[in-house]
């Protein structure tokens, strides 16, 4: 009987480390994406696997945090600004990343003006995306968290 029982440190220890090689294991899936992808040069069709296990376990996790009201943000106060400095960060991504990628393949015939005005226009279409994205994702997780606080708030009322 006494095997059955467990510390409550080292379950939630043996739980941080399994979050810890989830994350190691989605970041290894998107550099390698990317190095096939941007270094390699090589077709869809050979990275699709890891494109497919990466997003779907992006997308997993998202639907069940969001789905369980757990915070997706570790800050108390999540707003706006939070939300603008994410796209900001999130577009400025994109933008660095897709420009690296087109000067490798078309950097011999881009034109300073148009390379420009290229990247402007990912910049801005990337940190707009990113907006609405981040935008709905917040909207989502506070409701879902005020949700909860209500129902704890009618139990414990209840209670009393």
């Amino acid at each position: 009987m006494r095997d059955l029982i467990q510390d409550e440190r080292t379950v939630a220890q043996k739980r941080k480390i399994a979050s810890e090689t989830c994350n190691l294991l989605l970041l290894a899936l998107m550099i390698a994406m990317l190095v096939q992808q941007f270094v390699l040069n090589v077709p869809f069709a050979h990275y699709a696997a890891e494109f497919i296990c990466f997003f779907g376990a992006c997308t997993y996790l998202l639907i069940r945090n969001l789905a369980s009201g757990n915070s997706l943000y570790n800050r108390k106060n999540t707003g706006f600004n939070f939300v603008l400095l994410n796209s900001l960060v999130c577009g400025f991504t994109i933008c660095v990343v897709t420009g690296i990628a087109n000067y490798s393949r078309y950097g011999d015939n881009a034109t300073s003006g148009i390379w420009l005005i290229t990247l402007a226009i990912t910049f801005l279409c990337g940190t707009a995306g990113a907006f609405l994205s981040f935008s709905i994702l917040n909207y989502l997780n506070s409701k879902k968290q005020k949700n909860i606080e209500n129902k704890l708030d009618e139990e414990e009322d209840k209670l009393s």
